[in-house]
């Protein structure tokens, strides 16, 4: 096996047919940096957001309070998880093909999914 060299034509210093990069001095990227840092800190409040939505409750809490107390089976938790999935997608008032269509493809995809169903099935074992 032949081993070239780079297209560079040098393995030190800098390539001969790169043009020279223009090096930052210290005194520019810290000013760079307390620019980039002060914009940050209007957005930093954005960041915080999804930890202050943390402490909501989920939309299916209490579907799983219910079923942990063993008030419902298994089947019927999931059940009422599709109800609500598809009542907040296509609304209260939505067409019923559509929700009938809806329900039926998250009904299917939970049963097609290996890993999915696995889950479902373990909820009727615990």
């Amino acid at each position: 096996m032949k081993v070239s060299k780079p297209p560079s034509g040098s393995l030190l210093g800098r390539p001969v047919d790169l043009p020279a990069t223009k090096k930052a001095g210290t005194k520019g990227f810290a000013q760079r940096l307390a620019q980039v840092s002060g914009a940050d800190k209007a957005s930093a409040a954005t960041v915080t957001q999804p930890t202050a939505r943390a402490g909501k409750v989920s939309a299916v809490a209490d579907i799983g309070k219910a079923l942990k107390a063993g008030q419902i089976t298994p089947r019927a938790a999931l059940d009422r998880v599709v109800e609500r999935i598809v009542s907040r997608q296509v609304g209260v008032d939505g067409p019923a093909a559509i929700k009938k269509n809806l329900s039926a493809a998250l009904r299917q995809t939970l049963e097609d999914d290996p890993m999915l169903a696995a889950k479902i099935r373990a909820l009727g074992d615990e």
